[in-house]
């Protein structure tokens, strides 16, 4: 937390703006000259779906590899995804997000809240003992909003559609996720224009959105680095 504190005042917050002012922060000068300007389009490894596990950790405890966290609970999804790649047969996305847990439980270091897109669905308090399970219902047998190996239709179509939510035990709680969904990426260890200038942006979105009463409409989520 004070390695995140002390580079972020080390700083100037107005060096960037030639009109400072008191409501927006600019971004820090000295990063903005280190923003890479080339192309993006191929900087991202192809995938199908995204896969977003959102924890009550804040963005700068974050290690470099989120599969270090505490709890292993990536590095047992990411090996579990390892293991049945053949089965599912696309890429899966998988990141951490730093979230406000409404959920209770004795457990919070093998215990996750999972965001999948562009399923846009919620699966709620999935243990680390449930991964196998959970994997196995959403990407090999296929089952949630969104038919990936389903040929016929498109994704649009299917979002369209009333599909049926995924059904796994009676603790985990699916729900569907609406309006539009912002991914910044926070991750700090991993990149410091992102850990400094990612909360930045998350704090200008929930300004700009609280203002134009988008809050039922917008929503955003503190990433790991993608």
């Amino acid at each position: 937390m004070s390695s995140t504190t002390d580079a972020t005042k080390s700083y100037d917050p107005c060096s960037g703006c030639e009109i400072p002012c008191e409501k927006h922060a600019p971004f820090p000068l000295e990063i903005s000259k280190d923003i890479d300007q080339g192309k993006m389009i191929g900087s991202v490894d192809k995938h199908r779906r995204h896969l977003c596990i959102g924890q009550s950790i804040p963005t700068s405890q974050w290690p470099k590899d989120v599969k270090d966290l505490e709890g292993n609970y990536i590095a047992e999804l990411s090996r579990v995804l390892k293991e049945k790649k053949e089965s599912i047969g696309y890429a899966v996305k998988l990141t951490s997000a730093s979230i406000v847990t409404t959920t209770t439980t004795d457990d919070p270091a093998h215990t996750a809240d999972w965001y999948l897109f562009p399923d846009q669905i919620k699966i709620k308090n999935v243990n680390i003992k449930q991964i196998e399970q959970v994997i196995q219902t959403l990407f090999v047998d296929d089952q949630s909003v969104i038919k990936i190996k389903d040929k016929t239709k498109t994704i649009d179509e299917q979002l369209k559609e009333s599909n049926n939510l995924p059904t796994f035990d009676d603790s985990i709680h699916c729900e569907r996720l609406h309006g539009t969904w912002l991914l910044v990426c926070c991750h700090y260890q991993r990149d410091i224009r992102c850990g400094v200038i990612g909360p930045m942006l998350v704090d200008e979105i929930d300004k700009y959105v609280g203002k134009k009463n988008l809050s039922d409409n917008v929503h955003w989520l503190k990433i790991s680095h993608i």
